[in-house]
């Protein structure tokens, strides 16, 4: 869900994975990894406040106040997401022309926000409606996968949350063939799923780390399970589905934990290479993880 809309932070490394993993929201036997602090690490989040002050024309304090406000943000994306799944269509952050957390709802908006938002939120946040809900997009994106794997046509896919759709990413090579299939009827897209040709298909990569587009959510921290045999794996929301992939590989779904402030999954990444990094600007540059913090 990012570089679609607007400016976006692009200098907080967790920011890819802030709606996905509440404080402490570690299912149960897998732990966070690497467990070593590094000396650096103390200042790495003065480091980021002050690249964000300096392109954000801001104080310090204020990039500082932000962040912490992404936090709250994040637990309340998380919140709506299992308590008003029926309605919620996505939540995400603004920074120009001004800072602010907007919040989608497919009806009632203004009357369902009402018992979510903080003092902290309270002057920041804009409510609007949707056509679709999260979970619908969801639902969309998995039927039409579903209906596309029979046509020997690769194709990408995402939900572009501040576009309220589902996109399905067709390479300008297959153009005319998957163009050729849709004037003869043979699949129907529904309302909600726009086809965009792309110069090319992603590129397989060994290794899987946090910021990465599953078949469905983004893959989150990196994570070992505690004892024997100590697998290694990746996090997404616990309201995502639980049978994933990533680049065509089915991912292995081992637990989750979903309700009260808890929303998060996690899975085994048989053929990856389980790597503690974040993808934290839309051309794929990563940034290591260093540390834990509970």
């Amino acid at each position: 869900m990012f570089g679609l809309h607007r400016a976006y932070v692009w200098v907080v490394i967790l920011a890819v994975v802030i709606a996905l993993a509440p404080s402490g929201a570690i299912p149960q036997n897998v732990e966070a990894v690497p467990q070593v602090l590094s000396e650096d690490n103390e200042d790495a989040l003065l480091w980021d406040a002050k690249i964000y002050a300096s392109n954000m024309g801001v104080s310090l304090d204020e990039a500082l106040k932000r962040f912490g406000l992404q936090d709250i943000a994040g637990d309340l994306d998380a919140e709506l997401s299992v308590k008003e799944a029926e309605t919620f269509a996505g939540l995400w952050l603004e920074h120009t022309p001004e800072f602010q957390v907007i919040v989608q709802f497919t009806r009632n908006a203004d009357e369902t926000i009402k018992p979510y938002i903080s003092k902290e939120l309270a002057d920041i946040v804009e409510v609007r409606t949707a056509k679709w809900s999260l979970v619908e997009l969801q639902k969309a994106q998995d039927d039409v996968i579903s209906s596309v794997s029979g046509l020997d046509i690769p194709v990408e896919s995402g939900i572009n949350v501040f576009e309220n759709r589902v996109e399905l990413y067709v390479a300008k090579a297959d153009w005319a063939r998957f163009d050729e299939t849709m004037q003869e009827g043979k699949m129907r897209l529904p309302d909600n799923v726009v086809v965009i040709p792309v110069e090319e298909m992603g590129k397989p990569n060994a290794d899987i780390y946090g910021g990465l587009p599953l078949s469905s959510c983004t893959s989150g921290f990196s994570v070992r399970q505690t004892g024997d045999p100590g697998y290694k794996g990746i996090t997404t929301a616990g309201h995502c589905p639980n049978s994933l992939s990533y680049n065509g590989t089915s991912l292995t779904f081992m637990s989750e934990i979903l309700g009260g402030s808890y929303d998060i999954q996690w899975h085994r990444a048989p053929g990856f290479t389980v790597t503690n990094k974040i993808r934290w600007r839309s051309d794929g540059s990563t940034r290591d993880i260093t540390a834990t913090k509970h």
